[in-house]
């Protein structure tokens, strides 16, 4: 009798733990494009709670288990494993791994949002957050003279965080809307929200990775989210349309315009570009992997290579001490080697094959596709602010069902408090 009055004591307990973690989780990714020390501390708390909920180390195993999981863990482990050849301080070392972080937040919301209510009110809670920064956005810019830390209008961390957190406001609204019945209001107020970050993005955020990633973005959620033969056309449909909007913005037109005449001019460069300094980056990159293919240099050791390798390279009219390559997939080789490429692509598949319902798999997947694309131009897997609201969103997203509670634990005997 006092075991099972033990059970139904520690069940509320538990209950209450997995709201905590769910709202902390949710805390931190909204931490991720407002607020670093949000971001840190909310996770570092929500991984707290979820340790005090029911079950918490069979979850996280049944997670390990799952093909997103095992991508997971053979990631971080052949990160791990490249802290031992590498030349750098130890500390360099383990702050390179570190950055790959999020992803053990990834595999814990696995856990938490198994239910299609706990997944629905995280996407609509950060729909409503990114909106009112959308607007606040906007207002700013009516200020007679406002202080901006990026660019005018850009709020949030920086011009590329803003627009690659409304790209992801984008997805979840659409996934809201259509993904299933819902009333013609809240439908309404989500295509408003679409609209006001649309928007955004094309006459604010002038970030060309999310304009990249609202083409990509956009098309794979009308493919997820129409069904029979007209999926493909839908996905063309909104591919097209999208184009048009950002085409039709001078700011867009001439922020890629300028990307094309640095292109031009990346050979003879002698000063710091986004984009011509970026070929530069890439191509003495690309002569550091062909010195170390297999291997790579080590976690944490690309500065110190970076620096050797362009002092050997008299045809390079730009130079400067880099610390990344701003392509996540040359950071891969150069850190990792082939082993961090296949390691690489064990996520990327544990990604794909990883079972969840509709609408929320198809909307995974187009966030995800849209980081896959940006991720040429930048370490966005690792870049603090959108890896870790990819990572949390992700985890959300693909969350397997909720577990059925065995008979003889807290569900038989107070089933309103289990989680």
């Amino acid at each position: 009798m006092s075991s099972s009055s033990e059970v139904i004591q520690a069940a509320p307990s538990a209950g209450h733990a997995a709201l905590g973690a769910r709202v902390l989780l949710l805390l931190s990714a909204v931490g991720s494009f407002t607020s670093p020390p949000l971001a840190n501390i909310a996770a570092a708390l929500g991984l707290l709670a979820f340790f005090f909920t029911t079950a918490a180390a069979s979850r996280l195993r049944a997670a390990a288990t799952r093909p997103v999981g095992i991508g997971v863990l053979i990631l971080l482990a052949t990160m791990a494993l490249a802290m031992f050849w590498g030349d750098a301080p130890w500390d360099r070392r383990f702050a390179e791994w570190w950055s790959w972080r999020p992803l053990l937040l990834l595999l814990v919301a696995t856990t938490l949002f198994g239910s299609e209510r706990s997944k629905d009110q995280f996407a609509l809670a950060l729909i409503v957050v990114l909106a009112l920064c959308a607007v606040a956005s906007f207002l700013v810019l009516l200020l007679p003279n406002p202080v901006f830390i990026d660019q005018p209008g850009v709020i949030l961390r920086n011009h590329t965080t803003q627009g690659m957190a409304l790209v992801v406001g984008v997805v979840l609204a659409a996934m809201l809307a259509w993904g299933r019945p819902v009333a013609p209001a809240r439908r309404l107020a989500l295509f408003a929200a679409i609209a006001l970050f649309v928007a955004n993005l094309a006459l604010v955020t002038t970030g060309r990775s999310s304009h990249l990633a609202l083409l990509v973005a956009g098309a794979l959620s009308a493919f997820s989210l129409v069904k029979g033969r007209w999926r493909w056309w839908s996905a063309i449909g909104v591919f097209a349309v999208a184009t048009a909007i950002l085409a039709s913005s001078s700011m867009v037109r001439d922020r890629f315009a300028t990307a094309f005449e640095e292109i031009g001019t990346a050979s003879t460069v002698t000063t710091e570009t986004p984009i011509g300094s970026r070929i530069v980056i890439w191509k003495t990159s690309r002569d550091l992997i062909a010195r170390r293919p297999w291997f790579g240099y080590g976690m944490g050791s690309f500065a110190s290579a970076y620096s050797q390798q362009i002092q050997e390279e008299p045809d390079v009219a730009w130079r400067a001490e880099v610390k990344d390559p701003q392509n996540q997939y040359l950071r891969l080789l150069v850190d990792a080697g082939i082993p961090g490429a296949l390691a690489f692509v064990a996520f990327v598949m544990g990604v794909l094959r990883q079972p969840a319902p509709a609408p929320y798999r198809g909307a995974a997947l187009a966030l995800f596709a849209a980081w896959l694309a940006t991720s040429v131009f930048n370490s966005h897997f690792q870049t603090f602010a959108e890896a870790h609201l990819l990572a949390l969103v992700l985890g959300v997203l693909l969350a397997a069902d909720e577990p059925t509670q065995p008979r003889s634990s807290c569900a038989a005997t107070a089933p309103a408090t289990c989680s």
